[in-house]
């Protein structure tokens, strides 16, 4: 299975921050197809690269980080979940696909059509 991350808009704030990527995984095995789309709300790093010299493969990069949430639960423990778009994505279109393959094998072309 291939997988292709695109980069569909980027928003921007009045300094040419990105602040948010729109993103489309395409996933494909065969000839089966999916897709499904992404945002990623990105905060000030300590890098800074001017928008006209940014890359596609540098704004993913970005999107690709983890991005981990803390918070303490109402037991005053404290909790922490790590979010990696990547991974969701992929498991998402890999997900449809298994479906679209496993309904081709519950409900074959009939031979003689």
């Amino acid at each position: 299975m291939e997988f292709k991350w695109s980069v569909n808009k980027v928003t921007v704030a009045e300094d040419n921050l990105v602040v948010k990527v729109d993103l489309t995984i395409t996933a494909t095995d065969g000839d089966n197809t999916a897709s499904a789309a992404y945002s990623c709300n990105l905060v000030r790093g300590n890098t800074f690269t001017p928008f006209n010299q940014l890359t596609e493969e540098q704004v993913l990069a970005w999107c690709f980080e983890p991005v981990v949430t803390t918070w303490t639960d109402p037991n005053n423990v404290e909790q922490t979940l790590m979010r990696l778009i990547k991974d969701e994505g992929e498991a998402q279109v890999a997900g449809q696909i298994s479906r679209q393959l496993a309904q081709k094998a519950a409900e074959p072309v009939l031979p003689w059509l």
